[in-house]
């Protein structure tokens, strides 16, 4: 075991779905529901088998998002497998966590090794898992190390609750602008990330959504206005449509990048005006949140052409005018 000192900080750091695709995970033919952690630049994915939905549930006075799952069966080494971590972090060599039922003491320890870049979270317990899961929601944070046992990430609450009985979503696709009838709402969870536009920092009220990263567009056209990515956006009431012209000044209305400080989650709905860029319709994934329009950083920077990069090790979002998109 790792000589190191855990404490459980109180950080809800919510876990975010970013991809709910049904994926094979092991040659075995073990399978299971992809799901990135903070957001799906971090490197760090868990992969689930026995997923069935994602639920808001208080915790400490806080919302947050929980990951519903059904109760696994103990394996043939007397242990509950419960998810597989994956990273694309080549530092990254184990983690060590304290499993625990809220307000309640650890049940036991995970201290295990990457193999490939990845590991199965299982629990060691003596007592019947699903005995003692009823109505629980349980933390399964933890810590990263490298090989010189020096952390260098950490999930620090992935609040799981174990509900046999629940139904799954009826569909799992993630929401998208082509579908507003279907009045999807979503959980926003304020971007803590650091953002740089070209080398200087710039406050952005951002949001994470479905662990993608969501801005306004007006407050994007302001921070890339005066460089060779700049666009123009405007309204069109009568047709309910946004229009965007790329390589165009942008005007100002003097309320751009205006950051409250709001740490608090949202509600939002998938936006079902049309978007328009230099005349064409474009599908983009939109949601409103609190009466302003919110678009994936992605699809921005991919149809006006701006690079957008993700440093994990300093959590920080990077836009780069004078490079070219590049898809991930």
């Amino acid at each position: 075991m790792k000589k190191v000192s855990v404490f459980f900080r109180i950080i809800l750091t919510a876990m975010l779905i970013s991809s709910l695709a049904v994926i094979p995970v092991f040659a075995a033919g073990v399978e299971g529901t992809e799901i990135s952690l903070v957001n799906d630049e971090s490197g760090y994915k868990i992969i689930v088998p026995g997923f069935i939905d994602v639920r808001t549930e208080t915790v400490y006075d806080e919302d947050v998002s929980v990951l519903v799952m059904k109760t696994p069966n103990k394996d043939s080494n007397g242990k509950y497998p419960l998810f597989e971590i994956v990273t694309t972090d080549k530092k990254a060599d184990s983690i060590f966590s304290f499993p625990r039922i809220l307000d309640k003491d650890p049940i036991s320890e995970v201290d295990k090794q990457f193999k490939d870049g990845r590991l199965m979270y299982d629990l060691a317990i003596s007592s019947d898992l699903k005995s003692i899961s009823k109505d629980k929601i349980f933390s399964f944070g933890f810590t990263v190390y490298d090989k010189d046992i020096n952390e260098i990430y950490i999930v620090e609450n992935l609040y799981v609750v174990f509900d046999d009985n629940a139904k799954a979503a009826e569909s799992q696709d993630k929401p998208n602008a082509e579908e507003p009838a279907n009045a999807a709402v979503a959980t926003a969870n304020p971007t803590s990330s650091k953002v740089m536009v070209d080398g200087k920092s710039v406050a952005f009220e951002a949001y994470n959504i479905g662990g993608n990263n969501y801005f306004k567009l007006r407050d994007l056209a302001m921070a890339v206005n005066g460089s060779s990515k700049q666009f123009q956006v405007g309204w069109d009431g009568a047709k309910n449509a946004i229009n965007l012209t790329s390589n165009s000044a942008y005007t100002p209305d003097g309320k751009e990048l205006v950051v409250s400080g709001n740490k608090a989650a949202k509600q939002a709905k998938l936006t079902a005006s049309k978007i328009y860029l230099n005349g064409e319709e474009v599908q983009l994934t939109a949601y409103n949140i609190d009466g302003n329009n919110y678009f994936k950083l992605r699809d921005i920077g991919k149809i006006i052409d701006f690079a957008v990069t993700w440093d994990g090790s300093l959590n920080m979002i990077g836009l780069d005018t004078a490079s070219s998109y590049v898809e991930e």
